[in-house]
């Protein structure tokens, strides 16, 4: 053993806030680095404190939820505040900008993501993703070129043979609800769109991919008819639901889906799925023992996340579960290139044991030797999603760089940090000093020059 995610159906589904507080505690998604900027900002020449890479020429971009209007202090859940990018420019060493930007159209607040030279801000549950051009402004293009005609995810697969895009999804056409396997194809135009068997109302934030297979993950989380009539986030920890992982064959395309019963859980984040040596299918995630029962604003204060294994046995049909690593933790990144494939290193952050989230360590699990490796930030420091880019001319898996924004409470600012990956015990190897803070948020991208 070893020693978060928005959603886009607000809108569709007509929940909003009201003055009725169920459960009268706390809302830590308010509150210090959670709570939103107001300020828009374009700023150039950006400080830096040590030395950025040279091969690191490209465009850094986060999103993440960002209230511009003033929510119910009390019913505000994190996943459902608008969509606000950051992005740094890096290019030959130095950092040419800074700027942030409301994602405009609908709630796309949770991942961007750049495909077949687009780059889109994504969220799950119906919303359309929102195409984003190379200084964060929101184009009114249709999304692959009008060819997508069901909801959306907020995270999608790339095949790295292929060049393909995987992604489960799901919306509430009529009322109803629908999910679909949809494939971009490397031309950014959908090639498939195969409605599945699906009806149980999961909360579908996730999927993988293997070189045979697409999971499916229909897990502890449905829809709330009860939070939707009362004004909240309307999905709930569901103990009568059987949580289950599905295999969709992707060689035979037939719609069949062979499910694989699993214990009571939840988990919005995998690091990677792939087939043994056996011909099992092996999957890792953040597992969340519970959440969205007690505490009907985030995900934090119920029961923290630890990185998990399932193992998929086709012959005999069932799965078995390991715990890896003692450390709860989140935001798990790993090598782009190996989404289905063998992967020997991940990356995440570790968001403590406490009740109040803490985001205070970069964990980095070497998967061959059963070990990890801890960099705790100083403490005033609070981190985000630690993204994974690969060096130029790579030689090993984890030659590269681990980008993410970092919040400094005595400040009250944000820097871009850059680690070398495989030595983050040595610290950052460059600062990125900001003009304003980053609020906790979830997922970026490196979109290369």
């Amino acid at each position: 053993m070893f020693s978060g995610l928005g959603l886009g159906s607000t809108a569709l589904l007509g929940w909003g806030f009201n003055s009725f507080n169920i459960l009268g505690r706390e809302n830590y998604y308010l509150q210090g680095n959670f709570a939103p900027v107001k300020e828009i900002i374009t700023e150039d020449r950006l400080e830096v404190v040590g030395n950025i890479p040279k091969d690191l020429s490209g465009l850094y971009l986060r999103n993440g939820p960002n209230p511009m209007s003033k929510p119910n202090i009390k019913k505000y859940h994190w996943f459902g505040g608008e969509g606000m990018l950051h992005g740094v420019r890096l290019d030959g060493g130095k950092a040419v900008w800074y700027r942030n930007r409301q994602v405009g159209g609908n709630n796309a607040n949770t991942h961007v993501i750049s495909h077949a030279k687009k780059i889109y801000a994504i969220v799950e549950a119906g919303g359309s993703p929102v195409e984003i051009d190379q200084e964060l402004n929101s184009l009114t293009e249709e999304p692959f070129y009008g060819t997508l005609k069901t909801g959306f995810t907020a995270h999608t697969k790339l095949d790295p043979k292929s060049q393909e895009l995987h992604g489960i999804t799901y919306n509430f056409p009529r009322g109803t609800y629908e999910a679909h396997h949809v494939v971009v194809g490397k031309d950014g135009r959908i090639n498939r769109a195969d409605l599945l068997p699906l009806s149980s109302g999961t909360m579908l934030h996730e999927c993988a991919i293997t070189e045979n297979y697409v999971l499916v993950f229909d897990l502890s989380i449905t829809f709330s008819f009860l939070k939707l009539g009362t004004g909240y986030f309307p999905f709930s920890w569901n103990n009568d639901h059987q949580a289950r992982i599905g295999l969709l064959n992707r060689k035979t395309n037939d719609g069949v889906i062979k499910w694989f019963s699993i214990d009571p859980c939840y988990f919005f984040h995998t690091v990677n799925a792939y087939e043994d040596e056996r011909g099992n299918v092996i999957v890792d995630a953040m597992k969340y023992q519970k959440l969205f029962d007690e505490d009907w604003n985030g995900p934090f204060t119920e029961f923290p996340p630890h990185l998990t294994r399932w193992s998929l046995n086709l012959s005999t049909g069932n799965a078995s579960e390991q715990q890896l690593d003692d450390l709860p933790a989140e935001f798990p990144r790993m090598h782009p290139d190996l989404n289905g494939k063998v992967n020997r290193y991940g990356y995440s952050l570790g968001v403590g044991s406490g009740q109040k989230p803490d985001f205070g360590r970069i964990i980095k699990y070497d998967f061959a030797k059963n070990t990890n490796e801890v960099y705790e930030l100083s403490e005033e420091m609070e981190g985000a999603e630690p993204v994974f880019i690969p060096a130029e001319n790579q030689k090993s898996e984890d030659e590269g760089y681990l980008l993410l924004y970092v919040y400094n409470k005595e400040t009250n600012k944000s820097d871009l940090v850059i680690f070398d990956a495989q030595s983050i015990k040595s610290g950052p190897r460059a600062t990125v000093k900001l003009p304003q803070r980053v609020p906790f948020g979830f997922h970026g991208s490196w979109v290369p020059a």
